[in-house]
């Protein structure tokens, strides 16, 4: 059987969103207010947003939302997932495993 990806539910601050284990990034979705950009960093850190990047997208907020999907099965976290989001009205999803 397949991998089943997780999914974050729709956030609106900064997350980890798994730590330990090593965890794939499969894809995301940036959810703008209508009018703010939006901007989110996703990080292979288990405490906050000082690991490598793994992705990073900025919607502008007249396009309201953007969805991602990462190549080839996801892009690889050693250490953890942690999501730093700014924007006024800003809102994500993370889908992992």
């Amino acid at each position: 059987m397949a991998p089943t990806n997780k999914s974050s539910g729709l956030l609106s601050a900064d997350a980890v969103l798994h730590s330990g284990v090593t965890s794939i990034l499969a894809g995301v979705q940036i959810i703008t207010n209508g009018s703010a950009d939006a901007t989110l960093v996703i990080t292979d850190d288990s405490a906050g947003t000082s690991g490598d990047k793994l992705f990073k997208a900025v919607v502008t907020g007249t396009n309201d939302s953007a969805t991602f999907a990462l190549p080839d099965g996801g892009v690889r976290a050693d250490k953890g997932l942690s999501c730093d989001v700014t924007g006024t009205g800003a809102n994500y999803i993370v889908w992992f495993r």
